[in-house]
């Protein structure tokens, strides 16, 4: 039986994601890991992560897993370290994405020059300038003849992320892509396929008619205006907490360097809003996205004693029939916990303890950026999703 796996953020799920997944059951049962309430660009999740749970079950996802908070809200390397480790512990055979390129033996290659002594001698040599690391990977991979734009779009560059977690981890993937089409970002597109960003806003909007056409009906039909979560909700609670950290407990949050801390606690004692507080930190190295991860890091109280390190533990969100069989076929054999219940996770040792305290402490606080706020305590009490029982 041939596994594919998918890492996604569903953020919302709309046909390009159905189309993805359709693709890859084609040869097989599909596996998908799914972010947790916090996103890779340093924001909160549209929708909570059980109803985006359901949208991947719903578009004929087997078994969904959860790829914790401190590996879905991070930078792209972290990110796919967490997703593929994730598929690889599920016993995932072949790994599928989205790419706008559409070609894997030009994403394999790019991989193979990016691991190369050459490429890491280059990449050393234009170190001293100071440029955002996509930056300085994108000149130092010209210069050994990576192929012309391949690292200009951001789905290529996720997906070569993908291939070299897999391949520093020794996780033996096939790999496989699928073309992306329409709009990559926020602009308007008549195409069938949009951008997730743009349907942010507009569901943000409560703009329910623009996203029929361009998200499957029972994905839409799963969010409404009581669910629909904006981080302009939590801004002054975000800024709140920020004002009583310590330097020292700035000091340790993930991704950090150039002596930003001191810059993100002087911006913490002016800043109005967010996108003040972003302003004033903002160094060139740092993209925009970078910052709000630093920032939401910080709300959270990550520090960076798991990063660049894999998950602990598998969890189960979600699955249908299918997927209960891989549960006892191929989840049998992982090399780490599976977690079920709760009850699983209390018998688990101290890191796995310390990641899904942070788990925890996340959903409570994703909780109030949404219009109808949540009780604390929904990792605990929120069920398995199972196809039929919704």
């Amino acid at each position: 039986m041939n596994v594919s796996g998918i890492i996604a953020e569903f953020n919302p799920l709309h046909k390009g994601h159905e189309y993805l997944i359709k693709t890859a059951k084609e040869e097989g049962p599909v596996v998908v890991v799914i972010s947790g309430n916090f996103v890779q660009r340093g924001d909160v999740a549209i929708a909570e992560k059980r109803i985006r749970t359901k949208m991947a079950l719903q578009s004929g996802a087997d078994l969904v897993l959860e790829l914790p908070v401190l590996w879905s809200m991070s930078t792209a390397q972290n990110f796919a370290l967490g997703g593929v480790s994730v598929l690889g512990y599920a016993g995932c055979d072949r790994l599928i994405f989205g790419s706008e390129c559409g070609d894997i033996e030009k994403l394999q290659k790019t991989a193979d020059i990016l691991l190369s002594p050459e490429f890491s001698l280059q990449l050393e040599k234009l170190s001293h300038k100071k440029e955002t690391f996509a930056k300085l990977r994108q000149e130092a991979a010209e210069i050994c003849e990576v192929p012309k734009g391949i690292l200009q779009n951001p789905n290529n560059n996720l997906a070569i992320e993908y291939i070299l977690a897999a391949r520093k981890n020794k996780i033996p993937f096939d790999f496989s892509t699928v073309k992306r089409v329409g709009a990559m970002h926020d602009s308007f597109c008549e195409a069938e396929f949009v951008s997730a960003s743009l349907l942010r806003e507009k569901l943000k909007q409560n703009d329910f008619d623009f996203c029929k056409k361009y998200m499957p009906k029972s994905s839409l039909e799963l969010l409404n205006k009581s669910n629909i979560a904006d981080i302009a909700r939590i801004e002054r609670a975000i800024l709140a907490l920020l004002r009583t950290r310590t330097i020292e407990e700035l000091q340790k949050l993930p991704d950090l360097s150039e002596g930003v801390e001191n810059k993100l606690f002087e911006a913490l004692r002016v800043a109005e809003d967010l996108d003040m507080l972003y302003n004033e930190i903002k160094v060139k190295r740092y993209t925009l996205a970078r910052v709000r991860r630093l920032v939401l890091s910080a709300f959270l109280g990550v520090d960076n004693q798991f990063f660049m390190k894999p998950p602990p533990y598998i969890r189960l969100l979600g699955f249908n029939k299918t997927g209960e069989q891989l549960l006892k076929t191929k989840l049998k054999n992982s090399p780490v916990p599976v977690v079920t219940t709760v009850a699983e996770i209390k018998r688990l040792n101290e890191d796995a303890q310390k990641v899904f305290a942070v788990e925890t402490r996340a959903t409570d606080l994703y909780s109030l950026s949404l219009p109808q706020v949540l009780p604390c305590g929904l990792e605990y009490t929120s069920k398995i999703i199972k196809t039929g029982e919704f």
